[in-house]
C-alpha cells in the first residue's frame, strides 16, 4: 500500500480493487496445489504397483 500511497483506498482507482482481490490470488492458488496433493496420493494409495 505505501508504494501507491492513497490509490490504493482510493474505489476511483483500478489499483484499489486489484489490491483488495491480491489476498483471494494467492489463496486459490494454495488450494489448487493442496487439491493436486491429495488427489495424487489417493491415486498412488490406490493403484499400487
Amino acid at each position: 500500500f505505501r508504494i501507491h500511497g492513497g490509490y490504493g483506498y482510493s474505489k476511483e482507482y483500478e489499483i484499489e480493487r486489484l489490491m483488495r482481490e491480491a489476498p483471494f490470488l494467492l489463496i486459490g492458488e494454495g488450494t489448487s496445489e493442496i487439491q493436486k496433493t491429495i488427489i495424487s496420493r489417493g491415486l498412488l494409495r490406490d493403484y499400487k504397483a
